[in-house]
């Protein structure tokens, strides 16, 4: 017992040493037009700045963007706004272009996503590859739906791809060494929408996409560094989204145990929440939460006069107690452990920040390295943020703070576009859990006393007896569900394997194994 106790320690102290270190979120890169940078500091407020002006045919809108920084000294490695990748000096990276089908790419002025989560970076190992993760449609589709040919408001996409970056090549610059490899298609994706977690063993991810229209399913996929499984599929009963539009969220808590996420048009102000399993990347337990409704319009702004009904963004807090919802034009927190559903929710805050029309709309929330909350906004025309200082705060105490996130202009070009949603990651920063993870192919652990099959010694170091076995085949597996040999003998010699924890199978039972 002590021994497991120091070694739980020690895992500890790792942890926290590799999430110290660990810097892919260090610069978020955000803007229309003009692409600004926020800077995470350790104890300072984060530095925004221009970084450089991108021609005006590129923008970083509508949370449809991502990147990611070196791991060990926050150097922005390359970013995409959903259709093209660039590299560190914001140039086009080498085959980077066209992540998406040609129509799509053509489709505007300006060709990057308005669509939100539309990509996602994951590492791919450590040796300096990456998976680049966009959602897209096909031209086929393009035709149907996106010309308005359909006249039906279904679901708009249809494909997921991922593409692989080397960033060793080119001088650090990178290159898209695979590209446009396709995970789903053929199937009437309603939104873009997807986020990621870290497997319970620090090392894989899940990545979990929405599903198709007028469904709550959703698919997840096993991203490992030599291969992606999967898909596997889960459905929920509500709820359905039933109207095509940008807003909308993913998100995970702070230990990758809870699932939120928030949609739009055609859900009646739903949150869905669930617990998530890091081992099997399952949605458990599923709660289906009503949203406030503010009944009052915000005119001149809003002249339809529409109620506050589009729910845009989600976030958990920091320690993970409340759940902050931004909506067109209000903003709010959630006590999701709190009974009573009056107490729980607070208004945060009530109406726009700016007096731009069409520009005034909140977009998606997302957690700084800083631990504060930001808030985006669904267009380029800002210089100027909203952040929530203190989330794990109850109500008014959280200290919502209007415009206090402001550009300074380095470049000489004055005010101007710049602040648009944070872009799309996962929590890079997220270890394992410490939970050894029962195998992917294996049945469930039987409960205690279930079975027939009895081993000993248990831990064991040189043989492993096994009685009730019969003459049945006898199959060994390592932690990750590796088969590592098969026989119908009664006696192993485990002493020719390393100290750990392994898994023995005779027909439905299975045993979990220490060897020391």
């Amino acid at each position: 017992m002590k021994q497991r106790v120091i070694l739980l320690i020690f895992f500890l102290i790792l942890s926290n040493t590799i999430k110290a270190q660990n810097l892919m979120a260090k610069r978020w890169l955000l803007g229309a037009a003009r692409v600004s940078q926020i800077v995470f500091n350790d104890t300072t407020k984060p530095i925004m700045k221009i970084l450089y002006p991108y021609p005006p045919t590129v923008h970083y809108s509508h949370g449809g963007h991502s990147n990611i920084c070196d791991s060990a000294t926050g150097k922005l490695l390359f970013s995409t706004n959903g259709m093209i990748l660039y590299d560190s000096a914001g140039n086009i990276m080498d085959n980077g272009d066209n992540l998406v089908d040609n129509k799509l790419y053509t489709h505007n002025a300006f060709p990057c996503s308005f669509t939100t989560q539309s990509s996602l970076i994951i590492p791919k190992g450590n040796n300096g590859l990456y998976y680049v993760f966009i959602t897209s449609v096909s031209d086929s589709l393009y035709n149907w739906y996106w010309t308005g040919a359909s006249g039906l408001p279904k679901a708009p996409f249809d494909r997921l791809e991922y593409s692989v970056v080397d960033i060793n090549q080119n001088i650090g610059l990178g290159k898209v060494v695979t590209k446009r490899q396709k995970l789903l298609q053929g199937i009437e994706l309603h939104k873009p929408m997807m986020q990621a977690c870290r497997h319970s063993n620090g090392t894989d991810w899940w990545l979990l996409k929405q599903g198709e229209y007028d469904t709550n399913r959703i698919y997840r996929f096993l991203v490992k560094a030599d291969t992606i499984e999967g898909p596997w599929v889960q459905n929920f009963s509500a709820p359905k989204y039933l109207a095509y539009d940008i807003s909308g969220q993913f998100c995970f808590n702070h230990d990758g145990t809870k699932f939120a996420s928030v949609q739009g048009k055609g859900v009646t102000n739903k949150l869905f929440i669930a617990d998530f399993d890091r081992c099997t990347g399952e949605l458990n337990n599923p709660q289906i939460v009503n949203i406030p409704i503010d009944s009052t319009t915000h005119a001149p702004l809003d002249n339809q006069g529409k109620l506050d009904s589009v729910n845009v963004g989600v976030c958990f807090s920091p320690n993970g107690q409340f759940i902050y919802i931004s909506k067109w034009y209000n903003i709010y927190q959630y006590e999701y452990q709190q009974t009573d559903s009056v107490l729980a929710w607070y208004r945060i805050q009530h109406g726009p920040d700016t007096t731009i029309q069409e520009f005034q709309r909140y977009s998606h929330l997302y957690i700084g390295n800083d631990g504060r909350t930001y808030i985006g906004y669904q267009s380029g025309l800002a210089y100027e943020g909203s952040v929530i200082n203190k989330p794990d705060i109850k109500g008014a105490g959280c200290e919502f703070c209007r415009k206090c996130v402001r550009l300074t202009d380095t470049i000489g070009l004055g005010n101007g576009w710049g602040y648009t949603s944070p872009p799309n990651m996962p929590d890079y920063n997220l270890g394992a859990s410490g939970v050894v993870c029962w195998p992917v192919g294996l049945p469930n652990p039987p409960k205690e006393g279930e079975g027939q099959l009895e081993v000993y010694p248990n831990p064991a170091n040189n043989k492993l007896k096994i009685e009730n076995g019969e003459l049945k085949m006898k199959e060994l597996y390592n932690s990750v569900g590796q088969l590592l040999f098969s026989t119908k003998v009664n006696e192993i010699d485990v002493s020719r394997f390393s100290a750990g924890v392994y898994y023995l199978k005779c027909g439905t039972a299975v045993r979990k194994i220490n060897i020391e």
